[in-house]
């Protein structure tokens, strides 16, 4: 189950959004607009952002930018109901996961959502496996010096 800010300034989107999404099993953390889907994020640590391109204030490619510096590894789904090549093209630059057009095909979100859960995971699954290379590392010389005091003694 994972935690996902849908961030709109359309209620009634982000409504069939939620339903959707949480039909999926996950929980849901609502924004309607960039500022306050920032500070949402900020407190509430959502795994995965779907966010509207055009919103009033702030755009969602402004809200991409700032979340990407305060979180690198943010994973951030792009919809949009004015589709050009450079508001895709400027979306996956920052480091949009993917850019969808509104209306969402459903199937299509679902695929998205779960590739973008799965990269999470297998993220996740790396860091652990580097903590225990880590850990295996280090634990080396001890073993040595223990090998090292077992033959002494079965020496004597």
């Amino acid at each position: 189950m994972a935690r996902i800010l849908v961030i709109d300034d359309d209620a009634n989107y982000r409504a069939v959004l939620r339903s959707f999404i949480e039909d999926k099993g996950h929980v849901v953390i609502e924004a309607e607009n960039a500022n306050d889907g920032l500070r949402i994020f900020l407190q509430e640590k959502a795994d995965l952002v779907v966010s509207d391109l055009m919103m009033p204030v702030k755009s969602g490619l402004d809200l991409l930018r700032e979340l990407r510096q305060t979180d690198p590894k943010v994973l951030f789904i792009m919809v949009t109901g004015y589709p050009t090549v450079d508001a895709a093209t400027s979306a996956m630059k920052e480091g949009a996961y993917d850019f969808l057009v509104k209306p969402v095909n459903i199937d299509q979100l679902a695929a998205v959502m779960n590739r973008a859960l799965s990269t999470i995971a297998l993220r996740s699954n790396l860091s652990t496996m580097r903590g225990m290379n880590v850990a295996l590392l280090f634990s080396i010389p001890f073993w040595i010096v223990v090998g090292i005091v077992v033959r002494m003694l079965l020496k004597r």
